[in-house]
């Protein structure tokens, strides 16, 4: 069995390592917590869901808002445990009076990025089917905001050594995302368009435009996605509707699903993916192993006798 305490030492010690302040509050929480679960209960795991839960909402008459961070504090924890490959419980969002309301994410499959593409082809004027149909597919290599996107400019891009410099990106930090070959060739095609090139590509000039050669809106994007997604006719599923930042978890998911298949480290690719997504909590990455069962699945196939590394 492992030491917990060494984990939780392990924990805080990676947060440092990426450059958050010592959390005195999340440390002492966790060792509170570790220190309350028996030495072994059986049950397979180093701790469960139901672990955690009793023991955030022990303290009675206190606040929704502490229960609620007594559990956060637990839940980034199990997280990074998971993605480490360690068998943990990881409590669910939305769960207690002031749970997460995140969004249950749509994760795209190649086929349903294709259809949204081929529907951008179908609906609209041949400068806006260029622009939604390149958008998407840059959103789905790169695993980008729309945001990020929208806001640039042909000076971010550098083709020829197949990078994006993203300069607005979330909490003012600056990062770059490389690019493929297609996706470099699908850029310099879009800008070489007729339609589009006559719109103007100096340096200073965005990317994505509308007819009048001004920047994207973020709300005329959406509404565009989606008439695409109707067009393209993409199954409902429970509790989740196909959303542009659904392609930005799609591509998280899908790094993580290749990371097991080739037996690459979990924890490390977690780590490089948060850099690469521009993520200022490494929490928010290891939602998404809560978010695919795919991923869980590779996670305890991986901790199989004779499988684990």
């Amino acid at each position: 069995m492992h030491d917990l305490l060494a984990l939780v030492a392990d924990y805080v010690a990676f947060r440092a390592a990426r450059g958050f302040q010592p959390d005195r509050k999340v440390e002492r929480l966790l060792t509170q917590f570790v220190a309350s679960l028996p030495p072994d209960h059986g049950k397979g795991q180093l701790f469960t869901q139901a672990d955690a839960l009793a023991w955030a909402h022990a303290p009675v008459g206190v606040s929704p808002s502490w229960l609620s961070s007594r559990l956060s504090a637990v839940r980034q924890f199990a997280a990074y445990l998971a993605g480490s490959g360690l068998p943990v419980g990881v409590p669910a969002t939305r769960q207690g009076a002031s749970g997460s309301r995140r969004a249950t994410p749509y994760l795209y499959t190649n086929a349903d990025v294709c259809a949204l593409m081929r529907a951008a082809e179908d609906l609209f004027t041949p400068l806006r089917a260029a622009t939604m149909t390149t958008l998407t597919g840059l959103l789905a290599v790169t695993g980008m905001r729309i945001g990020e996107a929208l806001q640039l400019n042909v000076a971010d891009l550098d083709l020829g050594q197949g990078t994006v410099l993203i300069a607005q990106a979330k909490y003012g930090r600056q990062r770059i995302v490389l690019l493929d070959t297609t996706a470099c060739h699908a850029l310099t095609e879009y800008l070489s368009t007729p339609v589009r090139h006559r719109l103007g590509t100096a340096p200073e000039r965005p990317v994505f435009v509308t007819h009048k050669a001004t920047a994207l809106h973020h709300r005329t994007a959406h509404g565009a996605f989606h008439q695409m997604v109707q067009r393209a006719g993409l199954p409902a599923r429970t509790d989740a509707r196909p959303r542009p930042h659904d392609l930005r978890h799609s591509f998280a998911t899908q790094t993580m699903i290749d990371a097991y298949r080739a037996g690459r480290d979990p924890a490390r690719t977690l780590t490089l993916l948060s850099v690469w997504l521009g993520h200022a909590n490494p929490a928010d990455t290891y939602w998404y192993l809560q978010a695919s069962p795919e991923v869980a699945a590779f996670a305890a196939l991986r901790l199989e006798p004779g499988r684990a590394s």
